[in-house]
């Protein structure tokens, strides 16, 4: 009889757990960049977003660069600064917010505390009047961070949320951007005659 009554019970509890999924409080699930992903509505991110991931950031397409403390994700007053003097011109554009981390942590953790970076100064941008669906957050934790940086000084350079113009309309080249990367580009070849 027990057995039974599982049985029956067990379809209706599978039922009951395939609701909604629950969003993180306070989240509407728009831009949620979950795992270093990026949630599209629309034309004018996924290129951009490509050239994000792939560390291929044109400097033009560049707005500014907001740095973080070790393990810290609010925008701090001196960084604020640089966030009010593109507001202007944020407002009156798409844009892609990139959080990173340096390479200290879990990669998990990395990828949290980097989409906690974006989000704040998504937030930061929005109270500045920028509209909230021209803005994604893309989280990339410690994909890009200097692995070679040995303590907390070393890795500040990576600690960073880059806003980046989701409609720049110039080239994208091939190799890793100098502003997105920070491996550093190799020496020429020495030439050789024979």
């Amino acid at each position: 009889m027990m057995k039974r009554f599982f049985l029956i019970l067990l379809p209706a509890a599978l039922l009951v757990g395939c609701g909604p999924s629950k969003l993180p409080s306070g989240s509407d699930g728009e831009g949620l960049a979950g795992a270093g992903g990026l949630e599209m509505r629309g034309s004018g991110f996924s290129a951009m977003a490509e050239a994000i991931r792939s560390g291929n950031i044109p400097p033009e397409a560049i707005l500014t660069t907001v740095y973080f403390g070790f393990d810290k994700y609010t925008v701090e007053s001196n960084e604020r600064a640089k966030l009010d003097a593109i507001a202007g011109r944020a407002s009156n554009t798409k844009l892609i917010i990139a959080g990173y981390t340096d390479h200290f942590g879990t990669e998990e953790y990395n990828l949290g505390l980097s989409d906690r970076r974006a989000q704040s100064v998504r937030e930061y941008l929005v109270k500045l009047g920028s509209s909230q669906g021209n803005i994604e957050v893309l989280a990339l934790g410690e994909q890009q961070a200097d692995h070679s940086a040995s303590g907390r000084d070393s890795g500040a350079k990576d600690r960073k949320a880059i806003v980046v113009d989701a409609n720049y309309s110039g080239p994208i080249s091939g190799g890793a951007s100098k502003s997105a990367s920070s491996a550093p580009e190799a020496a020429p070849a020495p030439v050789t005659s024979l």
